[in-house]
């Protein structure tokens, strides 16, 4: 017991530098009886995971979480105070009115919730656009001649036209968020690029709103119109809602933090997983030190990335073993600077910009609490192609790159910029991007078949929602894939 609370109070003070021997393997929770080491094993500490693990353990069933990496949140990650000023999001940013599983969650464990933290959308009047080294404000946007929209479509910001033609025809019925994944609606199963294209946009209009600077997927020819239409269909049902969303004081990242604090059993931090595999009357879990663990059920919530590289047996057959080979995460690279001058006093313009270059989404994050005009830090927040090319350039040529394009399109940011650090969702093991995105005809090939049971091994994930997005989504498949499985034992 006692090594038991060391761990929820390392937990709770952000010290998750454990290891297998310390806090599992050799824990004060011994195999049962039955020389099973638990009832339910689930590999990943993210909020799925950790979902799962705490209601299970409420039924009373023994559960033991197996996490590859050093800390708990999965994709939610907060950066550490001492990295970057005002510690912004690397993960997940944003909580909806309507996350009300986050938020009852966050309550529940005495995470407060305090105001939203821009992060790739800025403050009202505080953006430029950089388009073929134009520096162009808002308000000239509608004229510029760098401007490629048919006349109905000029205004908003270059990313927005795109998004006012899947809300125009977006086929799913208002509120229903399962709908998406109904054949009914397997003719939108195609790419944005067509959808556009059929509006009158041209190649280059459509190359610079739907694949520059993309929310989700690599490019314009990568993405499911019909992913989008979900997209809106759960933006409006967050938009009706009547909770308070925003963001975990602190940072997200406290939020699975005190849920890992809250849980009374073992945690295996460090421990990545080779192999899992469903007998007869078991599923025996091999961790890549050649310790194996064995349960009844398995609950499996790593994206399909990381997925790729753990054995499987059986081998998922058919739609399922697609999607676990073919379904991607959107690339993401993030570069952080802290400003050594105010640049934007220097030349009066606004502080961020939404570029068309490797630099991204260049934005001037204000983290402040007790400042809320102070720029805390700088993100290039750089997705898609762009993450992918950064990834293969590596960090030292990435950050020169940046730096050189933001100096080319505004010489106020030459040498006022200090580089402090540098993270890649796209090049990272455990992840392989930030958020699942579905290519055209995968919806419809493989979104029914993604969760279903291989065996005795569940899955869960972000990715396996079926209503909800983002955080949410990930908190809804965790809770579903628990129910899965009490239901059998």
């Amino acid at each position: 017991m006692k090594l038991r609370q060391n761990r929820r109070e390392a937990i709770k003070a952000g010290l998750v530098l454990v290891t297998p021997s310390l806090f599992g393997l050799g824990s004060c929770t011994p195999p049962s009886k039955s020389g099973l080491d638990a009832d339910v094993l689930i590999i990943g500490a993210g909020l799925s995971g950790l979902n799962a693990a705490l209601l299970i353990d409420q039924f009373g069933y023994k559960v033991k979480v197996i996490e590859a990496t050093d800390r708990l949140g999965g994709r939610v990650h907060t950066a550490d105070k001492n990295l970057i000023p005002g510690f912004p999001e690397l993960g997940a940013n944003g909580i909806g009115g309507g996350y009300a599983r986050i938020l009852n969650t966050a309550q529940k464990y005495d995470v407060t919730i305090g105001p939203s933290r821009p992060r790739t959308e800025p403050r009202k009047g505080e953006l430029l656009f950089a388009i073929k080294n134009n520096l162009v404000s808002p308000e000239r946007w509608p004229t510029h001649l760098a401007n490629p929209y048919p006349e109905a479509f000029k205004k908003g910001t270059p990313s927005s036209p795109p998004w006012s033609i899947y809300s125009q025809i977006n086929p799913l019925p208002k509120k229903d968020l399962g709908s998406w994944s109904n054949t009914d609606f397997k003719n939108w199963d195609r790419s944005v690029y067509s959808i556009l294209k059929e509006k009158g946009f041209s190649d280059e209009a459509i190359r610079l709103g739907a694949g520059t600077n993309v929310s989700y997927g690599v490019d314009e020819h990568s993405i499911s119109a019909l992913m989008y239409f979900h997209i809106l269909t759960f933006i409006e049902q967050q938009s009706s809602a009547n909770g308070t969303g925003g963001a975990a004081v602190g940072g997200n990242q406290r939020i699975p933090e005190a849920m890992g604090a809250a849980f009374t059993q073992d945690i295996l931090t460090s421990a990545p997983v080779s192999a899992i595999s469903s007998k007869e009357n078991q599923v025996e879990v091999s961790l890549n030190d050649e310790t194996k663990l064995k349960a009844k059920y398995a609950i499996v919530t790593l994206p399909p990335h990381a997925l790729r590289g753990i054995k499987l047996d059986p081998i998922p057959k058919a739609n399922q073993g697609s999607a676990f080979q073919e379904l991607d995460l959107t690339p993401c690279v993030q570069v952080h600077f802290v400003p050594n001058k105010k640049y934007w006093d220097e030349d009066g313009l606004e502080p961020s910009m939404w570029t068309d270059t490797i630099a991204g989404r260049f934005m001037a994050l204000k983290n402040n609490p007790d400042n809320p005009d102070e720029v805390t830090s700088c993100l290039a927040y750089i997705n898609g192609h762009r993450a992918l090319s950064a990834d293969k350039m590596g960090q030292e040529e990435t950050v020169k790159q940046v730096k050189k394009a933001l100096a080319n399109i505004r010489p106020s940011l030459a040498d006022a910029l200090d580089f402090v650090y540098y993270w890649s969702w796209s090049d990272n093991p455990y992840a392989g991007g930030a958020y699942a995105y579905w290519k055209p005809g995968q919806i419809t090939k493989f979104s029914k078949d993604i969760a279903a049971p291989l065996g005795r091994i569940h899955f869960a994930g972000e990715h396996t929602a079926k209503l909800n997005r983002g955080m949410e989504g990930a908190m809804e498949s965790g809770e579903r894939a628990a129910f899965e499985v009490m239901n059998l034992i």
